[in-house]
This record gives structure tokens, sequence and C-alpha cells, in this order.
């Protein structure tokens, strides 16, 4: 355990030094927000049109602010990890406690920064409810710190962060690509219906979606999964409303938010696991 809490320390007073890092985040987190906020406000969701426009801008924030979580803590993690290398050579301390701070590190700054994100995002783009909010931001949270994981993971996989950087970009581009939206998951042919189940991003989508447009609790409610939707074509019943929207065309349900968040816990738990095992046995030290 004393391992355990001098490399906690250390890597606090690391993030805690580098402003340049978490103040680079927190600045973009909060004018993500800001700028998507003032592009939706006012908007609406319970035309056709206009619940496509939501969707998109749920694929775009979500991608968006993963993204920048992915990409920034690769150089961060791939400079540290020659310090590992000099100190596991010297028998310094376990593999297991430096995962283990490495982990618990990024969790207050990513649920920091996804809060800047939504404080202007929320409201402006006409999203309601306290409960609605705090899962919002709880299950975008996870999505940000798995982003945060698969970099660090990257970083310890690849020999270079310029290798991690180009390696990393192409599997989220995979994932992006296949994750419902476009297209939709009820029009995503058969035989790629494997990466469609395997992208973790599929699962961050249909939480926030199902969060924000997917809750009718009662028929004729007042939430926007329970209103009928306007200007469909003819394709679609007229009767349709957003909530069978949502689950007929992106197949998104609001009953489902508990399988995904567990699949979503499994995959960040199956990335750190990843991530031990890099740190253990992959050296790209140049004797």
């Amino acid at each position: 355990m004393t391992q355990a809490r001098f490399l906690l320390q250390r890597f606090f007073r690391m993030y805690w030094r580098t402003a340049s890092y978490n103040l680079t985040r927190f600045f973009l987190a909060f004018t993500l927000g800001l700028l998507f906020g003032v592009t939706y406000v006012s908007a609406e969701y319970t035309s056709y049109a206009g619940i496509n426009s939501g969707m998109g801008m749920l694929f775009c924030t979500t991608g968006f602010i993963g993204f920048i979580a992915f990409t920034s803590v690769m150089p961060i993690a791939s400079e540290d990890r020659l310090a590992f290398y000099r100190e596991r050579a010297s028998q310094t301390y376990n593999a297991l406690w430096y995962f283990v701070g490495s982990t618990v590190v990024e969790v207050p700054y990513v649920f920091f920064s996804t809060l800047l994100f939504m404080a202007p995002y929320y409201p402006m783009v006409g999203f309601t409810g306290v409960m609605p909010f705090l899962a919002y931001w709880l299950h975008l949270s996870l999505h940000v710190l798995w982003q945060a994981y698969f970099g660090q993971l990257m970083s310890y996989l690849m020999p270079t962060v310029e290798v991690a950087q180009v390696f990393g970009i192409l599997l989220a581009s995979i994932f992006f690509l296949f994750n419902g939206f476009n297209p939709p998951g009820s029009q995503i042919p058969g035989g790629y219906e494997w990466l469609y189940q395997a992208s973790p991003q599929k699962y961050s989508l249909a939480l926030v979606a199902a969060i924000a447009f997917g809750d009718c609790p009662d028929d004729g409610g007042s939430e926007i999964g329970c209103q009928v939707m306007t200007g469909v074509p003819p394709t679609l019943s007229s009767e349709l409303t957003v909530k069978g929207y949502l689950e007929d065309v992106f197949l998104m349900k609001h009953s489902e938010i508990w399988k995904n968040f567990g699949i979503v816990l499994g995959i960040i738990l199956l990335t750190r696991v990843l991530a031990l095992v890099a740190l253990r046995f992959v050296n790209h030290q140049k004797k």
C-alpha cells in the first residue's frame, strides 16, 4: 500500500503541475459546450428533420469531447512511460500500482471537464430535468473516461506517440462509422453487424440518446420522447413518436439503459486490463 499511496500522490501532483494539459481540455470542453449550445439554442426535436438534427448533435458532441480526451492524453502517457521503464528496471515499484495511479488520476479531471461542457450545453439546447442531467453527465463522463484510457492503452502498446495516434485514430474511425448513427443501426448490413456490436461508441451514444430523446414513461406525456413526430416521410407511420423513431430506426431504447451501462463499464474494465498487460509485458526500450 505504500507504493500505491506514493504513486497516487505522484500522479496527482504531475497532473496538477501539467497545466497545459488540464487547462486546455477544460477550456476546450467549455468552449465546445458553448458552441453547440449556441448552435442548437431554441431547437425543436419533434419533427423528422428536428430529431435527426438532434441525433447529429449527440453524435458530434459525444465524438468531439471524447476525441479531445483520446488525443490529449497520449503525449502525457508516452512521456511518463520512459520514467516507468527506468524505475521498473531498478525495481522501484510494481507495475500494478503504477497502473492504479494512472487509472485513478483521470477520474476527477474527466468528470470536471464534462461538467464544464454540460453547464452551457444542456440548458441551451433545450434539455431539462435534474435527474436526466445527472444521468447524461455520468454516461458522457464514462465515455470520455474510456477514451482517455484507450489513449493510454495505445501509448503503452506502440513505440512512439505518433504511431499510437495513427493506429488509435484508425480504430476510432471504424468505431465511429459503426456506432449506429450514420448509417442507423437498423440499416447496417448483416455482414457488418459484428462491427456494430463491437463498437464502444455504440453503447455510449445509445445511452445519451435514450436519456435525451427516448424517455416516455406515460403516453401523451410532456417529455420529448412522447411527442408525435411531424413531417415524417410516407414510409413511416403518421402516429410515430420520437421514442418510437429512436427505437425503430436507431435501435436505441430507453429500456436498455442499464444493459448498455453495464456494457460500458465492462469495456472500461477490459481496456484497463489490456493496459496493465501492456505495461507489464510490452517494452519499447532500445538497448
